[in-house]
């Protein structure tokens, strides 16, 4: 059965500016331009975001920084204004040892606007925590650490076993991003081999498809469950990834009448467990406005299944 994707775009997953070897695999053998930094004795990194464009990485040993770069660029097809490296101080003076490696990139991943762009910086960051995690890093908090409204959350990361020597095997993982959009609508960002979007979903023309597609069927048990919360009200394909839009303003939701947002948030994460995943981390990266609040977008993970057919 042939199937029609969205529109091409920069940020698609199969983008053709990115690296034609994989970048996500732990052992890069790049030269490493931050090797007179020296490796944190602490077990805690962070990862943060600073105004619209730039991601920064605190405390991170080499072994972490010197593939950021590779990831970066090959995540987000516009390219990088500036990155550096340095090692902070705080503001008496008093040198805290921690080294800083930040990337400033071109366009604004994660300002407000934009739906392409900001889809592109919910796969760049994925694609820096898979390397994270291959590496042995997980997300330990994510923190807010301003109060200033166009503030974005800090993620804290705890070096385990892999990291320290130990013997330990990371599981080969997939990926699902889900992240509330403007007032009214949330996105599906879900990237695997094989998996190509559909125009329609949930109708009798696709019901084929959706069978042999996780994507179709991810996404009609999620309309699914809007629907019978009353909150569905459409759905369309962009971006390389599926968008909903509801009924409503929910995420100006206040008073009794935001416990329809809890209720939709529990079956989405009762239906997300059903369907093999388990929430690996939720936080805010984009910026907001005097008036809008931005919403976590939420990590899922899942242990990879064999994709074999039976003959």
């Amino acid at each position: 059965m042939s199937s029609s994707s969205s529109p091409s775009s920069p940020f698609s997953p199969n983008n053709p500016f990115a690296s034609s070897t994989n970048p996500f695999t732990p052992s890069v053998t790049t030269t490493n331009p931050f090797s007179s930094v020296s490796s944190p004795t602490s077990p805690y990194a962070s990862l943060s975001f600073r105004k619209t464009d730039t991601i920064r990485f605190l405390n991170f040993p080499p072994s972490v920084t010197s593939s950021l770069e590779a990831i970066v660029l090959a995540s987000w097809p516009p390219g990088l204004e500036s990155q550096g490296s340095t090692t902070n101080s705080d503001k008496t003076g008093a040198t805290s040892n921690c080294s800083v490696v930040e990337f400033k990139c071109k366009g604004r991943p994660f300002g407000h606007f934009n739906d392409q762009q900001r889809v592109g910086g919910l796969r760049m960051v994925r694609n820096v925590m898979i390397l994270l995690r291959n590496q042995g890093w997980e997300p330990a908090a994510a923190l807010m650490c301003s109060r200033r409204y166009t503030a974005k959350d800090t993620l804290f990361f705890r070096q385990v076993g892999l990291a320290r020597g130990e013997a330990a095997v990371v599981p080969e993982v997939e990926w699902a991003v889900i992240s509330p959009m403007g007032m009214d609508k949330l996105r599906v960002v879900y990237d695997a081999e094989g998996v190509k979007p559909y125009d329609k979903v949930g109708g009798d023309e696709d019901a084929e498809g959706s069978d042999r597609d996780y994507l179709g069927v991810l996404i009609t048990k999620i309309k699914k469950t809007l629907q019978e919360l009353g909150m569905f009200s459409k759905g369309d394909w962009s971006h390389d990834s599926f968008e909903f839009e509801f009924k409503s303003w929910v995420w100006r939701a206040r008073g009794e009448t935001s416990d329809a947002v809890r209720i939709m948030f529990m079956r989405l994460l009762e239906l997300m467990e059903d369907e093999g995943w388990r929430l690996y981390t939720s936080f805010v990266l984009y910026t907001g406005t005097d008036e809008k609040r931005i919403l976590d977008s939420w990590y899922f993970v899942r242990e990879k299944r064999s994709t074999a057919k039976a003959t």
